[in-house]
């Protein structure tokens, strides 16, 4: 080596120093033997250097032949990502002929006996650049996915061909009132007729004594006000989707009812995918109806979907999106009173016990033991079974406190009556893990014909990525047992709360009350986003909530509301309210325009648009095939609103 050779001459160099100078030769020799070990010394070093260049070389080569003989034995995960890292739910990944989706953790699985005759595959997702990618050997491959530039969407959101939503969205007073006009816009009509409850005049001095009947809430239905919600997912709290990574977009209704046409509640019911895997879990309610959910988790998600399908007891069929319709089943199952569906009501109080809620919650506590009261009563030969949690946050004296569902309304209200409002600190709160002991620990009755959590709260939990996991399963966990969350929101909740708090209740087939400055109580309340919003009072619409939410027909019998009960008829939400059913039967002329069609709880069932003969309920039947119930139209004909209540019987 050159090394060497330079060695040898050095050495050479100094043999003939020494010789022409023998007087110097211990100096010299010192200095020599100094540089031979400082050349040894660098001789090591080089050849270190060297056998590590080779060992990576050896290994590159290596890896080059292994990655040319990829075993075809294995399975290939495609993990779709976009540029954030953020996981994107529903893109499709097509190789051949096949289409795979990504799940909601942006995977999707190649089989095994596919892999070896795939070179490269074409990932897809509605709103991002087509990816193709070529497979190189490897089990696991990450696709980092490449936004398109979005241009600015001016067309409102269509439900089924009428276009029903406005640009913005505000609250207004009842004074005026959103109407759908037949050239697909809005009209403001002006001193429009709502019924209205009568309220206290507040003008003088407010009688602040503690007492039942005093607070002040308006429903926000987003099922009732479907074409609306868009206006607020992808409008005014657009931001907020993000904040909390629950989307309830993809909505699939279900019904379900027996041979004789009558509803049939508690009966499980799932969302499949193509591969037959379970994505959405819910339970009939007491109208027979479920609400599915496609990527209702996550925050990217892809648009498309295919080949979904809808499971009831053995049977499947593919599944219809809310805008094409009812996905209906037919099991032979007996009727209501015949079948093991029980008379039961389990209801539970979940309150925010912090410090915050200490100007509320007194009255609180006086209106849950007057609604228990009143909807014994209301409920006729039904049994309310009640329970309740209080819940603070980490840090304080306790984070819950739990009391079972049980008969003995006594033992819920005791519990119910010892609480205080203390703690919290900051402004987000344990909702969380108040929601895992009510759903998990609560002890719910899976043949009730109603299971109901009033959430009452004035603040969201905390968003680290660990507790709106914790959030994301226990509201699904609530929708797969069929525990509809029906939120009652205080003084001090902000927008991005009301997001979480109403596509909480959306995602279990819930509600969503909002109490009111009207009451004088308290500090300033939210105003939701909403079109308009009908101020009642609170005890009369938890009262209101529980009839509605378990009022089901007995074989053989017509389905008319008890007039004991107080679900009167002018209880359906905006913009549905009823009016002339008092002075007789309405009749719905003749002609062209629109009809909404809402079920006994308010939930919009389905839009109509064109000409109509007169809307009674064999034309509701022949339209849906709806079971047997109340059910109420609105029409919009001829620049006039018309409003009938329909027994199908």
């Amino acid at each position: 080596m050159k090394i060497a050779a330079n060695v040898l001459l050095f050495f050479d160099i100094c043999k003939r120093f020494v010789k022409k100078n023998e007087y110097s030769v211990l100096k010299w020799h010192a200095i020599c033997s100094l540089r031979l070990k400082i050349v040894r010394i660098m001789k090591h070093f080089f050849s270190l250097v060297m056998a590590v260049l080779m060992a990576m070389v050896s290994a590159q080569a290596c890896t080059k032949k292994k990655a040319a003989s990829v075993p075809t034995d294995t399975d290939v995960t495609i993990i779709v990502m976009d540029s954030t890292q953020a996981l994107l739910n529903g893109a499709e990944v097509k190789f051949g002929k096949q289409t795979l989706t990504t799940s909601f953790d942006g995977r999707a699985v190649i089989p095994a006996d596919m892999t070896a005759k795939i070179k490269s595959v074409s990932v897809s997702c509605e709103g991002f650049k087509t990816k193709n990618i070529t497979l190189g050997g490897g089990t696991t491959l990450l696709v980092r996915m490449e936004g398109k530039k979005q241009k600015a969407a001016n067309d409102p959101y269509i439900a089924g061909s009428v276009r029903t939503a406005k640009s913005g969205v505000m609250y207004k007073t009842l004074s005026m009132a959103a109407t759908a006009d037949m050239d697909g816009g809005f009209v403001e009509e002006a001193a429009m007729d709502i019924a209205m409850p009568a309220m206290p005049d507040y003008a003088g001095a407010v009688n602040n004594a503690v007492a039942a009947g005093k607070l002040t809430a308006g429903e926000v239905n987003d099922f009732a006000k479907w074409y609306f919600w868009p206006a607020v997912a992808d409008g005014s709290h657009k931001q907020y989707v993000t904040e909390w990574r629950i989307q309830p977009r993809h909505r699939f209704t279900v019904q379900v009812t027996n041979a004789a046409g009558y509803p049939v509640a508690a009966k499980a019911v799932s969302l499949l995918d193509g591969q037959g895997n379970t994505l959405f879990q819910a339970v009939t309610d007491n109208t027979g109806k479920a609400e599915l959910w496609y990527q209702l988790i996550g925050n990217n998600l892809c648009g498309k979907h295919a080949g979904l399908k809808i499971q009831v007891d053995d049977q499947q069929a593919e599944a219809k999106e809310w805008t094409e319709g009812l996905n209906s089943f037919v099991l032979d199952e007996p009727c209501n009173g015949q079948s093991p569906i029980t008379n039961d009501v389990d209801v539970m109080f979940v309150f925010d016990a912090t410090g915050s809620m200490g100007d509320e919650l007194n009255y609180l506590q006086a209106e849950m033991k007057d609604v228990i009261a009143r909807a014994k009563d209301a409920t006729g030969g039904l049994d309310i079974r009640t329970g309740a949690v209080v819940y603070r946050d980490h840090g304080d004296e306790y984070i819950t406190r739990l009391s079972r569902l049980t008969a003995d309304i006594a033992t819920t209200q005791a519990f119910i009556d010892k609480q205080q409002a203390n703690g919290g600190g900051d402004y987000p709160e344990a909702v969380p893990e108040a929601l895992m002991a009510a759903v998990n620990s609560a002890g719910w009755n899976s043949e009730a014909r109603a299971r109901i959590a009033f959430l009452v709260l004035d603040a969201p939990c905390h968003q680290d990525s660990a507790t709106i996991a914790l959030l994301h399963e226990q509201v699904l966990n609530a929708a797969a047992l069929g525990v509809r969350i029906v939120p009652v929101v205080c003084s001090g909740l902000g927008e991005s709360g009301e997001y979480m708090l109403r596509a909480m209740a959306l995602a279990t087939n819930g509600t969503s009350f909002f109490l009111t400055d009207d009451s004088g109580i308290g500090l300033p309340h939210l105003k939701p986003a909403t079109d308009s919003l009908k101020v009642e009072h609170l005890n009369d619409m938890l009262v209101r909530t529980i009839v509605e939410f378990s009022a089901m027909p007995e074989c053989g019998q017509s389905p008319i509301i008890n007039n004991q009960s107080p679900m009167t008829d002018d209880f359906v939400p905006n913009p549905f309210e009823l009016k002339d059913l008092e002075s007789g039967e309405v009749t719905i002329p003749h002609g062209e325009g629109v009809i909404y069609i809402v079920d006994v709880s308010g939930k919009l069932i389905s839009i109509r648009e064109g000409a109509f003969d007169e809307a009674d309920s064999r034309w509701l039947q022949s339209q849906l095939s709806l079971p047997v119930g109340v059910y109420f139209l609105k029409a919009f004909i001829d620049k006039q609103w018309y409003t009938k209540k329909v027994l199908v019987y």
